[in-house]
């Protein structure tokens, strides 16, 4: 999903020790539904600067101050002129600067965590096959190709013999650009053929009709300039060298591929019952398409101060969620199994402005017909009836989400940790039901510029009257899961 302003929601008064799988709405006589009442632009609180009421919350919630966080996200995207901030990038860096400076003024214990992992982005495609000039959407870069520099390579177009899938079919392609059928080997196999025989890229037509194939390759660094191409471009390429045309080709393929690190940015509270955790967490980064502001700007600053809450409160802005949710995967696989039992519930907020939003909810137990594919743990349920209880108390409509593996809550799914969380939708066409319950335009996706360059300050939803405050859950201690 996109990345933008974690949207963290202000938390508890009282403690949360775990929650029922079934019951009311109350713990131990404590009331979950008590959660803020909805300020306008609920997606983008303020850092609140004391101790708060749901009442009171309303009162600081500006204009201003919400569009502070964004302001600065957008800032951070242009840092190096890529409108974005993708890990491993000056704009994340920034980010990741931006958000810790803010928790560590409001008294919260705050450290970073660094992940490694293969940062790969295309800078510009391109083919160029005696004269010819292919469009950019039919020249398909692999995913951890090599890269020609922003110069190209030029070469004969070579004719791989076969399938391409033995270092036989390859002989006479040094110094030329191979062109290869898809088929009976993988694409790595291919490229690393190619490369050994000396080729200067390699060119990989398919053997079935539509678009070219998105090749993946390992993230090894080993690989050489390698597109994808249509069976129909392919079959004719491959008939003009069989009859012995000498075919000039420019390829272009200009990537960066390495090894980059980059930080999640953990904050914890000083006060509260650190063995009763309540996790709220969003992710940082954005796709290199665009800068992110709804995915998950949305999701990214703002902190509560809960001096009275008697349960410690954390919160993570993940690294590398865009690709594979890595930052938020590694925070928990390195947590011991008791560390894990300390933290109560998990809150994922990930796209909460979306234009033509919904108010979704996980659905952790298919009471909303999801069909999630991954398994909730016990209490997940009980999270998700009490969102529901929250919004349908106020006369705010709200809809079902699946869980996927598609956003930071499925590490803590994994581990067994009760999890939930809200989202307004990405790229999915908005229902004629959705439309009924939350206005909008049907047959026209939630956020029309997900993971696009359009995802700006401009493509955020600042319709408050309709959108709810996220949760501020009061809770009490009770019994284990």
């Amino acid at each position: 999903m996109r990345a933008g302003v974690l949207l963290v929601p202000a938390l508890a008064a009282t403690s949360v020790a775990a929650l029922p799988q079934t019951g009311s709405s109350k713990i131990a006589g404590i009331d979950l539904g008590a959660i803020f009442d909805p300020p306008s632009w609920w997606w983008l609180p303020n850092i609140l600067k004391a101790r708060l009421t749901s009442k009171a919350y309303q009162k600081v919630i500006t204009t201003n101050g919400l569009l502070q966080h964004s302001k600065a996200l957008m800032k951070f995207s242009a840092i190096d002129g890529n409108n974005h901030r993708a890990f491993g990038t000056p704009g994340y860096n920034a980010s990741v600067d931006y958000v810790e400076r803010w928790a560590k003024s409001y008294g919260y214990d705050v450290y970073r965590q660094t992940v490694t992992y293969p940062a790969y982005y295309v800078h510009g495609q391109g083919l160029t096959v005696a004269g010819q000039v292919y469009p950019e959407e039919v020249v398909v870069p692999a995913q951890y190709s090599g890269t020609t520099g922003p110069e190209g390579t030029t070469g004969s177009l070579f004719a791989v013999a076969n399938l391409g899938c033995v270092a036989a079919d390859y002989e006479g392609a040094a110094g030329t650009v191979a062109l290869i059928q898809r088929g009976e080997c993988n694409f790595a196999l291919k490229g690393s053929l190619a490369k050994e025989a000396g080729a200067l890229g390699a060119i990989v037509w398919n053997n079935a009709d539509g678009p070219p194939v998105l090749m993946g390759l390992e993230a090894n660094g080993e690989h050489p300039a390698m597109v994808a191409i249509t069976l129909a471009d392919g079959q004719v390429l491959a008939d003009r060298l069989a009859a012995g045309e000498e075919l000039e080709t420019t390829l272009l393929v200009d990537v960066t591929f390495e090894f980059r690190p980059a930080d999640n940015v953990i904050a914890q509270s000083k006060w509260g019952d650190k063995n009763n955790v309540v996790f709220v967490g969003a992710h940082l980064d954005s796709v290199p398409a665009g800068p992110g502001i709804n995915d998950d700007g949305s999701g990214t600053a703002a902190l509560a101060r809960y001096k009275s809450s008697k349960n410690a409160v954390r919160f993570a802005w993940w690294a590398t969620e865009e690709v594979g949710l890595v930052g938020s995967r590694h925070y928990v696989e390195q947590l011991s199994q008791a560390e894990k039992d300390k933290i109560a519930l998990y809150i994922n907020l990930d796209m909460l402005a979306s234009p033509n939003y919904i108010i979704g909810i996980h659905d952790a137990d298919n009471s909303g017909g999801q069909n999630s594919g991954i398994p909730a743990p016990a209490g997940s349920n009980t999270l998700e009836r009490l969102s529901q209880e929250y919004f349908a108390n106020r006369g705010l409509n709200w809809t079902g989400t699946a869980f996927t593996a598609g956003s930071d809550y499925r590490g803590f799914l994994d581990a067994g940790i009760v999890a939930g969380g809200f989202a307004t939708g990405a790229g999915a066409l908005k229902t004629e039901r959705e439309v009924e319950l939350f206005g909008g335009e049907a047959g026209v996706p939630h956020d029309i510029c997900y993971h696009l360059a359009c995802d700006t300050i401009d493509n955020l939803a600042l319709d408050g009257k309709h959108s709810p405050s996220i949760i501020t859950f009061l809770t009490s201690s009770c019994c284990s899961l």
